[in-house]
């Protein structure tokens, strides 16, 4: 099978797909034509992904759930060859005018191998659909989660950092993509006052925090702080200053507690500490991160034990109350 049969081949799954026959099959089938050789590239991959996402919210249980796991298997697989492919030592000497140091474009940068350039495309799209726009290369997409999304970043930036690393364009992406989603999706959780709303005022849905994609979200921000810090050193210390805010007295205790897990994760790092202290505390005219870190935590303790209700102690036992049953 060559590239021009495996486009005939994704077309006429494409039909099978928009007539609703024989989707798990269908799954089946796909995930051996993208998996197996690498003739299913380009436009035809970006068709199989998108039948495998079209799928993910079927009525059908068992085809939703077969779907999603393919997905999975899928992005994965995307990633696995570029992983396979080192970075171009010859690129384009002439590249398009203007396509240098940009992101968000349709296309590719020019000077990535074909197996490196779907996988920026697939990850730029993704980072488009959590952010709730119209993806570029994915195009056909009619539903999607952000939930779904952020757990499919996640996976990709915690498996395959090296591409990451050694790609510029992925770089790139990281910098001006990823960081302000994860900010702008930070915006309701910071703004957000538990049981502080104004009288004859509910806010909208969009501006209370949502604890599934919170919870995401901070699995996001673990990862970037964890892998990427060398990368992102800026974009952390505003990471962690959000997530400082979190532990604020008038949070949720479910989004206090989702930050408290975070931070001890991270505290429990010492070469994390030894880099937060250089890089921030050390330094004139930066945020004194571990000083606020170690601040911040002291006064959510504090505040626990204050916030608990004296107890009063246990009254002794009578001598002539009815002694305990024995138990067999």
């Amino acid at each position: 099978l060559d590239g021009k049969g495996a486009k005939y081949v994704v077309e006429t799954m494409w039909m099978l797909m928009e007539a609703g026959l024989e989707e798990v099959r269908l799954l089946q089938t796909l995930t051996l034509l993208a998996t197996t050789n690498s003739v299913c590239c380009g436009e035809s991959l970006a068709r199989c992904l998108v039948i495998c996402f079209r799928l993910v919210f079927s009525k059908d249980n068992t085809v939703a759930t077969t779907a999603g796991a393919t997905v999975r298997h899928l992005v994965s697989a995307v990633f696995d060859r570029a992983m396979a492919c080192g970075p171009n030592t010859s690129p384009d000497p002439t590249p398009p005018s203007g396509s240098s140091g940009r992101v968000g474009g349709a296309l590719a940068p020019p000077d990535l191998p074909s197996a490196v350039a779907d996988a920026y495309l697939l990850f730029q799209d993704l980072v488009q659909l959590v952010n709730a726009d119209q993806p570029l290369w994915l195009q056909g997409i009619v539903e999607m989660t952000r939930t779904f999304g952020l757990e499919l970043l996640e996976a990709l930036l915690t498996g395959y950092s090296a591409v990451f690393y050694t790609h510029q364009p992925f770089r790139l992406l990281l910098k001006e993509r990823v960081c302000s989603l994860v900010i702008k999706l930070f915006s309701p959780n910071i703004k957000y006052r538990g049981g502080s709303s104004t009288p004859g005022h509910s806010p909208a849905a969009f501006d209370k925090p949502y604890y599934p994609i919170s919870l995401r979200l901070l699995r996001v921000v673990s990862v970037l702080v964890e892998k990427y810090y060398k990368l992102l050193v800026t974009e952390c210390e505003i990471f962690l200053s959000l997530i400082v805010k979190f532990l604020d007295p008038d949070k949720p205790a479910w989004q206090r507690a989702l930050a408290l897990e975070l931070l001890h994760r991270l505290v429990t790092q010492p070469r994390l500490l030894t880099e937060f202290c250089r890089c921030y505390d050390c330094q004139p005219h930066a945020t004194n991160i571990f000083q606020d870190m170690i601040n911040s935590l002291g006064a959510y303790v504090q505040n626990v034990f204050v916030s608990q209700p004296v107890q009063e102690a246990p009254q002794p036992q009578q001598p002539n109350s009815t002694p305990p049953s024995l138990l067999a």
